[in-house]
Order: structure tokens, then C-alpha cells, then sequence
């Protein structure tokens, strides 16, 4: 077991004591089901969030807070239905933007795309300066097949950030299409990313295919 490993084991039963000592203190169940939830014990962290949620159901506050971590122990197990659900009841207007980034993720790993640009759009526009939304999108973009609007995310987030591996290997992928030779954002992703990039290359032809594919047809699997 790695250091880190230790270390979130041991957090784990230091909360799991503060949860026995102070059974109101929500926010130990809110963080103990995040850890868990990162050690991949996502049946033990699905069980506590259920039960926390009933069990604080007249505290707004940790109802929230539990909402969102519920629905990321669902994202992490890819039960992606589920955790938008969780996800879609969030008001607070601190988790409000975190939960709308993440039902765009949701909705684009089920393939849902024009879902999935609801809310990437409104997470943009909340925010234009999340290199990671930014991406996002233009990888949703893609999908449906629109290269110039997937180019003006990427191009945005390479403005955010010019090391950002995503943005420069999807801006890249752009440009293959058109200018394979010298392509210089495929060039820096590399730089940045080589284990990354070598792994993405190698399926680089068929990722084009599907981005052409969606280009064609704008087909969207339900």
C-alpha cells in the first residue's frame, strides 16, 4: 500500500471515530464519503450517503452537501443516470456550477451530446474562465460535429492555459483534418503528455472517423 494509500486509510478511521464520537456532525459524513469514494469502496460509499442524507434530511446545508457527494460515488461507479439525478436537485449556489459541470460530463460519458451541451454552455457562460469546461465543450462540440465551434473552445482554453494537455490534443485533432503535417498542437501535447499522447495516437485515424462521422450526420446515441 503507497503512502497516499495509507494516508486515506487512516483518515477514514479518524473520521469514522469523529463520526461515532459526534453522530450530528454532518460534515465528517460528507467528507468520509468522499474519501471512501476515492479509496473505490463505492458500495460502503453509496450505503453512507443514502443513509446521510436521510439522516440529516432537515439540515438544507448538509443536504447539499451530501446531494453532490452522492452524486459523484455514482459518476465514479459510471452509473451516470444516476448521479445526474443527484446532481439536478443541487440549489446551493456555491455547488450549483460544480453540479453543472458535472451533469454535462454525465450526459456526454452516456453519449446524451446535445444534453450534455445544455449544460457545458451554461457552465461556460458562468464561467469562461474553466479551462476545463472549456474542453469540455469542445469535446461535446466534436461529437456533434461541429469543428468550428470545438476549435473556438479549444483555442479558448489554450488561451486559459497553453500546457493544458486536453485542450491542445483536441484543438490538434482539429487540424489533423485538414493539416496533418506539422500540427503544432498535437506537437505540444506531446511535449506535454507523452504517456498520454502515445496512448491517444494510437487510436488517432479512428477518432477522426468519429469526428468526421458526427460531422456527416450529427447522429447522437440515446
Amino acid at each position: 500500500m503507497s503512502k497516499v494509500d495509507d494516508k486515506v486509510q487512516q483518515d477514514i478511521k479518524d473520521l469514522v471515530q469523529d463520526i461515532s464520537k459526534n453522530p450530528d456532525h454532518w460534515q465528517a459524513y460528507v467528507d468520509l464519503i468522499s474519501l471512501l469514494t476515492v479509496a473505490g469502496e463505492l458500495v460502503l460509499a453509496e450505503d453512507l450517503a443514502l443513509k446521510s442524507l436521510s439522516l440529516f434530511k432537515d439540515n438544507d446545508h448538509a443536504q447539499q452537501e451530501l446531494l453532490y457527494a452522492t452524486g459523484n460515488v455514482y459518476y465514479v461507479a459510471a452509473d451516470y443516470g444516476r448521479a445526474a439525478t443527484f446532481f439536478d436537485k443541487i440549489t446551493d449556489t456555491k455547488l450549483k456550477y460544480d453540479a453543472i459541470v458535472m451533469q454535462a460530463q454525465s450526459f456526454y460519458a452516456q453519449n446524451k451530446f446535445k444534453q450534455a451541451l445544455v449544460f457545458a454552455l451554461t457552465a461556460v457562460q458562468q464561467n469562461h474562465e474553466d479551462v476545463k469546461a472549456q474542453v469540455l465543450l469542445g469535446n461535446i462540440w466534436l461529437s456533434l460535429g461541429d469543428l468550428v465551434k470545438a476549435k473556438s473552445a479549444f483555442n479558448a482554453a489554450i488561451k486559459l492555459d497553453d500546457q493544458d494537455y486536453a485542450a491542445n490534443f483536441g484543438r490538434g485533432l482539429i487540424e489533423q483534418v485538414s493539416a496533418p503535417k506539422n500540427n503544432p498542437w498535437l506537437m505540444k501535447a506531446k511535449q506535454v503528455n507523452s504517456k498520454q499522447y502515445q496512448t491517444d495516437a494510437a487510436r488517432l485515424d479512428d477518432l477522426i472517423a468519429v469526428m468526421l462521422g458526427g460531422q456527416d450526420n450529427g447522429s447522437e446515441s440515446e
